[in-house]
C-alpha cells in the first residue's frame, strides 16, 4: 500500500478496502479447502500438522450455530471499523504522526492480556505481570510525548479525538483477535473457515458503507485509467493484485498466530519492527517535527516495548527475580527433574528391605 501511494500517487481507500475483504475471502477459503481435501485423502483429520483423535459422539462445542455465527460477524465486524477508523476518519480529523498508531501498538497486547486472563482463562506468571507494568509505563510516557510535541496547528480537542479513536483502533484489533481465539478454543472451529467468513461479512459491510458515502467506490480506479497510459494502469491493477493476495497471507498468517500462539504474541508483530519505521519516517517523512529529542526518546522507547513485549510471550527469558519460575521453560524443567526423581525412586526397594527385616 505504501509503495503504491508512493510510486503511483494512487490511495484510494475504498479500493484498498475491497481488495483487504477479497484477500481475507480468498485466502481463508483456499487454506480451508486444501486442509479439507487433505484430510479426506488421508482420513484422519489434521489440526496445523497435529492429528486430531475424533468421536463421533463429542461434537467439539460449547456454543450454538448461531451464537458462532455472531461472534464471527462481530469479529468481522472490528476488523471492518479498525480500517474505517484508521483510513477514513483519523486522517481528517487531524495532522497527527504516521507512526503512532505502531508507537502505541503495546496497547493491543495489554487489553489482550487482559481479555485472555478474565475471559479465556489464561493464567497470567510473574514475567507477564513485570512486562505489562512496564508496557502500560512506555505507553503513558508515549501518550505524554505527543502531548508535549504537538503542532500548534493542531487543536488540541481534535488532537485528543484522533489519538482516542487510534486507541479505539487497537482495541478493535485486540477484538478481533481474542474473538478468533475463542471460537477455536471453546468451540474448536477452523480457523481459516472463521476468517473466510469475516471476509464475507466485512464485504457485505463494504458495499453497505460504500453505497452511503458515494456511489462509485472505484472512481479512482476509473480516473487511473483514462488519465494514464495503458502500461501505467496494467502496473498499477497488477500491483493491486499483488496487494490483494499479500492481504489473503497476512490474514492466514494473523490467525496463524492467533491460534499456534496467542493474541498477544500476534499483536506483537504489529509493532516489533518500528524502530525501524521510526527511522525511515523520520528521515523521509518529517515525522517528530524533526526533533532529534523527540526522535530519540521515541526509538529508545519502541525499543523497550519490543523487549518487554518478547519477555512476556517469553522469546526472551530474565533469570531473576524469579521472573523465569512461571515460564515454559522452567516449569518443563521442574516436571522433568520430577520425573527422574520418581523414575529413580523404586517402591520395590523399600518393600524387599521391610520383608527382610527381622525386626519387622
Amino acid at each position: 500500500m505504501l509503495i503504491i501511494d508512493k510510486v503511483f500517487q494512487f490511495n484510494d481507500p475504498y479500493a484498498f478496502l475491497f481488495m483487504m475483504t477479497f484477500g481475507q475471502i480468498i485466502g481463508g477459503f483456499t487454506i480451508y479447502i486444501y486442509l479439507y481435501i487433505n484430510s479426506k485423502k488421508k482420513k484422519k483429520a489434521k489440526y496445523f500438522g497435529i492429528e486430531l483423535i475424533q468421536n463421533k459422539r463429542y461434537k467439539g462445542t460449547i456454543d450454538g450455530k448461531f451464537k458462532k455465527i455472531l461472534l464471527i460477524f462481530f469479529a468481522g465486524y472490528f476488523d471492518f471499523i479498525e480500517y474505517i477508523i484508521g483510513v477514513f476518519y483519523v486522517p481528517k480529523i487531524a495532522k497527527i504522526s504516521p507512526t503512532i498508531d505502531t508507537r502505541l501498538g503495546c496497547l493491543s497486547t495489554i487489553i489482550g492480556a487482559l481479555i485472555c486472563t478474565y475471559a479465556l482463562r489464561f493464567r497470567l506468571g510473574k514475567h507477564h505481570k513485570f512486562s505489562l507494568i512496564a508496557l502500560s509505563a512506555s505507553l503513558c510516557i508515549t501518550i505524554i510525548l505527543e502531548l508535549l510535541y504537538k503542532s500548534d496547528e493542531t487543536p488540541m480537542t481534535n488532537f485528543l479525538f484522533a489519538h482516542f479513536l487510534i486507541c479505539c483502533y487497537l482495541i478493535n484489533v485486540t477484538l478481533t483477535d481474542c474473538t478468533e481465539r475463542y471460537l477455536v478454543d471453546k468451540n474448536f472451529m477452523n480457523p481459516f473457515k472463521i476468517i473466510m467468513f469475516e471476509g464475507i461479512f466485512e464485504f457485505i459491510m463494504a458495499i453497505g458503507y460504500s453505497i452511503r458515502i458515494d456511489f462509485d467506490p472505484f472512481k479512482e480506479i476509473k480516473k487511473e485509467y483514462n488519465e494514464n497510459s495503458t502500461g501505467y494502469f496494467i502496473l498499477l491493477i497488477f500491483l493491486l493484485i499483488v496487494y490483494l493476495f499479500c492481504s489473503a497471507a497476512l490474514n492466514a498468517y494473523k490467525v496463524y498466530c492467533n491460534v499456534i500462539y496467542s493474541p498477544m504474541a500476534r499483536s506483537l508483530t504489529d509493532y516489533f519492527l518500528n524502530p525501524f519505521f521510526n527511522i525511515y519516517y523520520f528521515i523521509c517523512e518529517n515525522d517528530f517535527h524533526k526533533n532529534y529529542f523527540y526522535f530519540s526518546i521515541s526509538e529508545v522507547i519502541s525499543i523497550l516495548m519490543d523487549f518487554f513485549c518478547c519477555v512476556f510471550n517469553e522469546y526472551i527469558i530474565l533469570n531473576c527475580l524469579g521472573l523465569e519460575y512461571d515460564t515454559k521453560d522452567a516449569i518443563s524443567q521442574r516436571a522433568k527433574e520430577r520425573e527422574d526423581f520418581f523414575s529413580d525412586y523404586n517402591i520395590n526397594d523399600d518393600y524387599d528391605e521391610i520383608a527382610n527385616d527381622d525386626n519387622y
